[in-house]
C-alpha cells in the first residue's frame, strides 16, 4: 500500500475531489451533546463535517443495505400483469467510516456476494462505493466506552477493504490507498510523500491507541470455540434471554447483521410493490412459519441462535469474517446489558463454574 502525507487543512479537501468525480459524499456530523451521524455532504454542511467524534450508532451500512428498499412494482394495465424491478446505481463515497464499519461492510460482502448467488441490489448499491476510512486515534472523542474492536481484530486501524484511510498524525494526516481508486487521489498536489519518520510515528500513535481501549477481553476468541462446539449450559442461554426485552435495537444498530424480510404492499388501485426492509433474529415473529407455529418462540433460543450466527466456526468459515466487528453499539443501546462485551463475560464465569467444579470432583 501507498502512504502519502497531507496537511491538516487540506484533509476536507479530498470530500472536494470526490465530489468533483460525481460522487455523493456521506460524511460524519455532530449534533447535541452525544448524537452523531452520518449525512450527505452539501455546499452548506461541507464546513461542519467532523472527523474526531464518536461513532455514530446508526451504522453506515444502510448506504449497502437499505433499512427499507423497493424491489419491484407489479402493475395491472388492461388485463396486462408488468413487473418492473427496481434498480438504483448510485455512485456514493463514505468518507469517515471508522474500522470496525469497514469490517462490517465487507461482512456484507461476504453475505451477499460471496458465495453461489450474488444479490443484484446490493450489488448495484456496492459497486460504486468509495470509502475513506478514518484511524480512531483520539481516546478522548474517537473510542467509546463500549468500543472493542482489538478484540475483534477490526481496528482501531483497518488493515484493508477500504479505497483510501486518513490517520491523525498531530500537525499533519497519513493516507494510505487501499485500492488503485484511492492510489488515483494521490496525483493531487495536496498529497506529499511519506517519510520513515511518519511511518514509526503512527505505529507509536497506534501502540498507544490500543492501551486505551475500557472494554478489551482475552475470552473473545475463547467464546467463539464454546459456541462452535455447544459447549454452553442452557442455563446460561436461559439467564441471557431472560434480560432480553425483544426490541431488536441491537440488530439495527450492528454493521454486520444482515436479517431481512420482505413484503408486499398496495400502493394504488392497480400497482403493488415489494420492498425488503430490515428485520430481527431477536424479535417473536422472525422464525414464525406460515401455519403459525413458532420453532423459538423462547426468547433464549433466539438470542441463542444469533449469538451462534455470529461466533460459530461454521458460519466464519463460509464467509470468512466474524458476524462482530467490535464496534460495541450493541452494549451502547441494549437495556438489558446482553450486548456482545457482557455475553462473552457471562459465558466466562459459566464456562469458569463448570471447570471448577470438573476439577474439583477429579
Amino acid at each position: 500500500m501507498k502512504a502519502r502525507i497531507l496537511d491538516r487543512a487540506d484533509a476536507l479537501k479530498i470530500v472536494d475531489l470526490l465530489r468533483q468525480q460525481g460522487y455523493e459524499v456521506i460524511a460524519p456530523f455532530r449534533g447535541r451533546g452525544r448524537d452523531t451521524f452520518f449525512e450527505t455532504v452539501t455546499d452548506q454542511n461541507r464546513d461542519q463535517v467532523q472527523l474526531h467524534l464518536p461513532n455514530p450508532y446508526y451504522p453506515p451500512k444502510r448506504y449497502v443495505f437499505p433499512h427499507i428498499e423497493r424491489l419491484l412494482t407489479v402493475k395491472r394495465d388492461n388485463g396486462d400483469i408488468r413487473i418492473q424491478p427496481s434498480y438504483e446505481e448510485p455512485k456514493r463515497a463514505i468518507f469517515g467510516i471508522r474500522s470496525c464499519d469497514v469490517a462490517g461492510i465487507y461482512h456484507l460482502d461476504r453475505f451477499y456476494l460471496g458465495r453461489d448467488f450474488k444479490d443484484i441490489y446490493y450489488e448495484n448499491h456496492r459497486k460504486n462505493l468509495f470509502l475513506v476510512n478514518f484511524v480512531c486515534s483520539d481516546p478522548a472523542n474517537d473510542i467509546g466506552d463500549e468500543c472493542f474492536c482489538v478484540c475483534a481484530d477490526t481496528g482501531p486501524a483497518a488493515r484493508d477493504h477500504f479505497d483510501l484511510q486518513l490517520m491523525d498524525l498531530g500537525d499533519e494526516f497519513m493516507a494510505v490507498a487501499g485500492t488503485r481508486a484511492g492510489e488515483a487521489l494521490f496525483t493531487n498536489p495536496i498529497f506529499k510523500k511519506a517519510t520513515e519518520a511518519h511511518v514509526a510515528k503512527r505505529h507509536a500513535i497506534l501502540d498507544q491507541v490500543r492501551k486505551a481501549f475500557k472494554t478489551t477481553t482475552s475470552w473473545f476468541s475463547a467464546t467463539v470455540r464454546y459456541v462452535s462446539q455447544g459447549e454452553i449450559l442452557d442455563k446460561t442461554w436461559e439467564e441471557i434471554g431472560n434480560r432480553c426485552l425483544e426490541c431488536g435495537g441491537c440488530t439495527y444498530v450492528c454493521p454486520a447483521c444482515t436479517c431481512f424480510t420482505v413484503s408486499d404492499r398496495q400502493v394504488g388501485p392497480n400497482e403493488i410493490e415489494r420492498v425488503r426492509m430490515w428485520d430481527s433474529c431477536g424479535l417473536g415473529g422472525f422464525t414464525r412459519m406460515a401455519g403459525g407455529f413458532n420453532p423459538r418462540r423462547a426468547v433464549h433460543d433466539r438470542r441463542n441462535r444469533r449469538f451462534f450466527r455470529k461466533l460459530a466456526h461454521y458460519f466464519i468459515q463460509r464467509e470468512l469474517s466474524m458476524a462482530c466487528v467490535g464496534c460495541g453499539r450493541c452494549a451502547a443501546v441494549c437495556h438489558g446489558d446482553i450486548g456482545m462485551p457482557s455475553v462473552v463475560e457471562m459465558i466466562r464465569r459459566a464456562t469458569a463454574e463448570v471447570e471448577k467444579r470438573e476439577s474439583v470432583s477429579h
